[in-house]
């Protein structure tokens, strides 16, 4: 029986988009894919928290993607898909609902594929967010945001895939 070495064995992750850009996060972490009807608001929640839904007989918090990582908002939110995730935050397994653009694929590949970057490249496609410029507000939010939550690239067929750190991207305080 041939066995793999860390570096050979390969890796699955689930992608999304948000904003311009293509995310992935592991697949283990994927529990369902949903499109939410109803989501509550939460008064004086963050930005990024866009309201909580029922699932099965739990309470489980949504949180919109794009606005954690500073990305402009499609213009209509009608039926937003969303991802259901196991994560662990701060010792503590819970479930969340990241809601995406659009759902993508599960691609394999392996680690020695992947590109780690210091100082990763932000593209906008938007013609409004070239008419700011680069030094633009947003853009530097954006820019930082993705900085810090990404730190791994993979290309597949010209597409890049920027890995998300599911360690770093919220905090239990960040939720409560």
């Amino acid at each position: 029986m041939l066995t793999q070495t860390s570096s050979q064995a390969f890796k699955k992750i689930f992608t999304f988009s948000a904003g311009s850009e293509t995310f992935g996060l592991p697949l283990h972490l994927l529990h369902e894919v949903v499109y939410p009807e109803h989501i509550t608001r939460v008064p004086k929640a963050p930005a990024f928290m866009a309201g909580i839904l029922t699932y099965g007989s739990e309470t489980i918090p949504v949180l919109d993607i794009s606005k954690k990582l500073c990305l402009a908002a499609p213009s209509i939110r009608v039926h937003h898909p969303a991802i259901i995730v196991n994560v662990n935050i701060d010792g503590e397994t819970m479930q969340l609902a990241l809601l995406v653009e659009r759902f993508g694929k599960i691609v394999q590949f392996k680690h020695a594929e992947t590109i780690k970057r210091k100082n990763i490249p932000f593209s906008s496609n938007s013609s409004k967010s070239s008419q700011l410029g680069q030094n633009s507000a947003v853009y530097t939010q954006s820019r930082e945001a993705i900085r810090k939550f990404v730190s791994e690239e993979l290309y597949r067929a010209g597409v890049r895939i920027r890995l998300i750190n599911e360690a770093t991207l919220f905090t239990k305080a960040e939720l409560t």
